[in-house]
């Protein structure tokens, strides 16, 4: 089976779905490319290992110079839900204590903003974080790039699960959220939200946000988010 690169930001770190299996050859070649790419953008690279199914000695090789160009920027390359046989390659070749492993991406991601042996976490940015939530990847860099224009630390990412999971590892106290995103699996967003931090703020965004004009969206996200930061001052 060929490799298939699955990606996904959550805030700052990359999370890469690995289906299939890394060997010599094109597959080596897809992940160098795809990997080194994401390293001159994010400081933390999560592979996620549950579907890989075999990896040889050129792709080892690979994960091993893909470590070390992370940690040389002062980043990681994590490894995450590996199945036994994965796990048994990695002991049998004395490399698993080269890596940082996780049983879950929670646990990567988690790692990588609370600082680990090779991450230095993300907390020395003193801006207030603001936690964004679209499903739109056009969108959300748009609304990352207003916000840090505004002195704030956007996080931004198109899926509820994940903002779960960096409302637990940010603490970050206010949330912006898509109006289309008010509900997942049959439950208020609001309500899973506050069950991690029941202080937390959400903003709700207008339906109609990514076709509004420009000035004018960011202009109401603003004043909307300053009267909540002001509420939670």
């Amino acid at each position: 089976m060929r490799l298939r690169l699955e990606s996904r930001a959550v805030g700052e770190v990359l999370i890469v779905q690995c289906v299939g299996r890394i060997v010599t050859g094109n597959e080596v070649l897809t992940l160098h490319a795809h990997i080194a790419d994401a390293l001159n953008k994010y400081g933390d690279v999560v592979l996620q290992f549950d579907q890989l199914e075999f990896i040889d000695s050129s792709g080892l090789g690979a994960l091993m110079r893909l470590m070390q160009a992370a940690r040389s920027k002062g980043g990681d390359l994590k490894l995450c839900g590996m199945p036994p046989n994965i796990r048994k390659t990695l002991e049998m070749t004395h490399l698993l204590p080269q890596f940082e492993t996780y049983d879950s991406v929670e646990e990567a991601i988690t790692a990588a903003y609370l600082g680990s042996r090779y991450s230095r976490g993300k907390a020395g940015d003193v801006r207030p974080r603001i936690l964004c939530v679209y499903e739109s990847s056009d969108v959300c860099t748009f609304l990352r790039e207003i916000l840090c224009g505004a002195g704030y630390n956007p996080l931004t990412t198109a899926s509820i699960d994940d903002a779960k999971i960096l409302l637990k590892a940010t603490k970050a106290k206010l949330v912006v959220v898509s109006a289309r995103m008010q509900s997942v699996y049959g439950r208020p967003t609001r309500k899973a939200l506050e069950e991690i931090d029941p202080s937390v703020s959400l903003h709700i965004l207008d339906e109609s946000f990514a076709t509004q004009d420009p000035g004018e969206a960011a202009e109401k996200l603003l004043s909307g988010i300053g009267s909540l930061a002001k509420g939670n001052s």
